[in-house]
């Protein structure tokens, strides 16, 4: 009896790991495929082979024909692609990729509704979300966007991530980072600042009937900045207000496979607001998977077309970590000793790490690989002399987030 291929891409990104372990700890063939040639993934004892593809940002037809060639060449049941560019790339290509391979997300139309942030605003305007007070890039003006009272926040409408994502103080700076993130990016969504009383992501997954298969909500206890942003240390939370709105919202949406909403709780009114919907597995989706809810397996179950089991819960309390951005917190902090001693002082709830496992060590080896790698080329590329100096934001977070 064979046993089922799964192709999982961004084997460098921890969601992509996760991933690897979840469907191998299962007894699937798992191949963990990556741009980059060493990756924590492929260095998992839960990987049977390893795929390096061109990358799918600035080489996507090179990308899918890589993809093409291995899925004719193997036989697999399903494709998973990870991060914002694979699930987006894939989708729009589902014409090639389908008669190869089951794909358990949505078509590309579908999937634009978080893909874009401007049908993302639009679909929460439609469906009466909580949600900051935002302008389309066409309804951007000095006089709407000083009637929102500053601070206000930038975001390009598409993008994952911080990348372009701008907070000004005034009209002035608002003015030169308008152009700038709009010349860089494309066009750029104004946001009302929502001061932040608490983040908090509902994440879940939903049969093609628009039903809810499972669910988790987590809190973040600490970010990257630590003023906000993407988790380095969160937990499992009992959140009912939040996962109605979430489930709402996305049964609204008829939604199908996987999708994260994020939050932030306004400590004005103590609403929580949403500030992000995203079609995609999330970077601490190892929580998810410490708590019980398995989103890889269950994305592989859509895939194939076996029955999933209705909502089982998750497991509320569990905590887990990236050491990494953690430390990385803790030295932007303004109080670093109190924050390292946060940081290194263990808690009273269960936890766990995103990457380091003792069952499973070489990983760990491998993420340390991939950030040599995307330094030296981002060093490279930038025509810089490695010095001992301190890695660039700019890459820290593509190491993070991606």
């Amino acid at each position: 009896m064979s046993t089922d291929r799964v192709l999982v891409c961004n084997a460098h990104a921890v969601h992509g790991l996760v991933a690897v372990r979840s469907l191998g700890r299962r007894g699937l063939d798992v191949t963990a495929g990556s741009r980059f040639p060493v990756s924590p993934g492929a260095l998992s004892r839960y990987a049977e082979r390893r795929l390096t593809y061109p990358d799918p940002e600035s080489r996507p037809e090179a990308f899918v024909r890589a993809l093409e060639r291995e899925l004719e060449e193997r036989d697999y049941d399903a494709l998973l692609p990870i991060n914002e560019v694979t699930v987006a790339t894939v989708a729009r290509h589902r014409d090639r990729i389908d008669p190869l391979v089951s794909v358990p997300f949505d078509c590309y139309d579908r999937l634009l509704v978080g893909l874009d942030k401007c049908r993302t605003t639009a679909a929460l305007r439609a469906h009466d979300v909580p949600r900051p007070e935002t302008l389309l890039p066409e309804e951007v003006d000095a006089d709407a966007v000083a009637d929102l009272g500053f601070p206000v926040v930038l975001k390009p409408a598409r993008g994952s991530g911080r990348d372009g994502v701008a907070v000004c103080e005034s009209l002035a700076e608002f003015e030169t980072e308008h152009s700038r993130i709009r010349d860089e990016y494309g066009p750029t969504l104004v946001q009302e600042y929502v001061p932040n009383g608490g983040e908090a992501g509902a994440y879940a997954l939903y049969h093609p009937a628009g039903e809810r298969a499972t669910r988790v909500v987590q809190q973040r206890i600490r970010t990257r900045p630590p003023e906000g942003g993407v988790s380095t240390y969160r937990e499992t939370i009992a959140d009912p207000e939040v996962d109605a709105v979430a489930d709402d919202l996305l049964s609204g949406l008829d939604w199908h496979g996987v999708a994260m909403v994020e939050f932030r709780r306004d400590p004005r009114d103590g609403e929580p607001k949403v500030l992000e919907l995203n079609p995609r597995l999330w970077g601490s989706l190892a929580l998810s998977t410490y708590a019980g809810a398995d989103f890889p397996y269950l994305l592989y179950q859509l895939a194939v077309g076996e029955e999933i089991d209705p909502d089982p819960g998750y497991t509320v309390g569990v905590r887990a970590r990236s050491a990494f951005a953690d430390l990385l917190h803790a030295l932007e902090r303004p109080d670093r000793l109190r924050a390292f001693a946060e940081v290194l002082t263990p808690g009273d709830a269960p936890e766990r790490f995103d990457v380091l496992a003792r069952e499973d060590p070489l990983p760990a080896a491998g993420q340390v690989g991939y950030w040599l790698t995307v330094y030296l080329r981002e060093a490279s590329s930038d025509g810089a002399v490695l010095e001992s100096s301190p890695v660039p934001d700019a890459t820290v977070r593509r190491l993070i987030e991606r």
